[in-house]
């Protein structure tokens, strides 16, 4: 176990070390996954000392969020108002106290898997990381971040920094479900963030973006088709009902010992029809009919 004091230190280790070096800050996700002999950990670095990667603030009209929150320091932060509610929804189904207390944002991205239940959120928020090595910083789309299960762009000598996204306007907001075996302390069977912008005067859809921890695959990705559907119209019954025809091509799910793949789509549709009625609401107060 190597325990280093600053960021520096564990740049430093990093590059002399290219392999065999697992990252832990809290380790909830990869002590588990070590005991379970999913991985062979040769050499632990723990990241727990490097407060200044501890931080929850908006700057100008961006969120800057370090890779060492935790989940209950994101949501006690001063940025989260009404508006960025969505992160204290996705708390309270997250896990126990000692889970959120522990659980931080870096682990939770850098876990690449349809558990996380922050990928989502951060899709439809549009967010970078920020990535850094000794040889300099990298900024990266997250949706490129993400490659695969258990799959990111980070490199052998880099380590994740910070989370960023462009401040939520008057006319935007989001929300989030979650539906598994139990109200909270679960593995989704399915989660959703939906972000929405609507143009006030028009009331039309300006902007909306949708997610799912899993919509093609086994990791987090946004239901683009979707998403174009549903950009340009009023929010209706009809126009809700034609983008779930479209969500029920656009999800190839599967089966698991967990639940069914008919399931999983029916609580996919049913769940993004709830995020979208409650971005409404938010935003204008009125409830569209589902």
């Amino acid at each position: 176990m190597f325990v280093p004091e600053k960021l520096d230190d564990v740049l430093q280790f990093l590059d002399s070390h290219p392999s065999g070096i697992h990252l832990i800050a809290n380790g909830t996700d990869l002590i588990n996954r070590i005991q379970r002999k999913q991985i062979a950990a040769k050499m632990l670095v723990d990241l727990s000392g490097l407060h200044d990667l501890k931080y929850a603030r908006k700057e100008a009209e961006t969120i800057r969020i370090g890779a060492l929150t935790t989940i209950s320091e994101l949501i006690s932060s001063q940025f989260i108002d009404s508006q960025y509610d969505v992160f204290k929804e996705v708390a309270m189904k997250f896990g126990g106290p000692s889970i959120i207390n522990m659980a931080t944002i870096g682990g939770n991205i850098c876990a690449a898997s349809s558990s996380e239940d922050l990928l989502p959120v951060f899709l439809v928020l549009n967010a970078e990381v920020q990535v850094r090595s000794v040889n300099g910083e990298r900024t990266i789309s997250l949706e490129e971040f993400i490659k695969g299960k258990r799959t990111t762009g980070l490199k052998p000598n880099e380590i994740l920094i910070e989370a960023r996204f462009p401040a939520l306007g008057k006319e935007s907001t989001c929300s989030f479900e979650k539906v598994g075996m139990r109200n909270s302390l679960i593995v989704a069977f399915v989660n959703c963030a939906t972000f929405l912008k609507m143009d006030t005067k028009s009331k039309l859809v300006d902007d909306v973006r949708i997610a799912f921890n899993r919509t093609k695959g086994k990791i987090p990705q946004r239901a683009k088709e979707t998403e174009k559907m549903l950009k340009g119209k009023k929010l209706t019954e009809q126009s809700l009902a034609d983008a779930t025809g479209v969500l029920r091509g656009e999800l190839k799910l599967t089966s698991d010992f967990r639940v069914s793949e008919e399931y999983r789509v029916e609580v996919a549709c049913a769940i993004f029809k709830r995020t979208l009625r409650s971005c409404d609401q938010k935003l204008s107060g009125e409830t569209i009919l589902v």
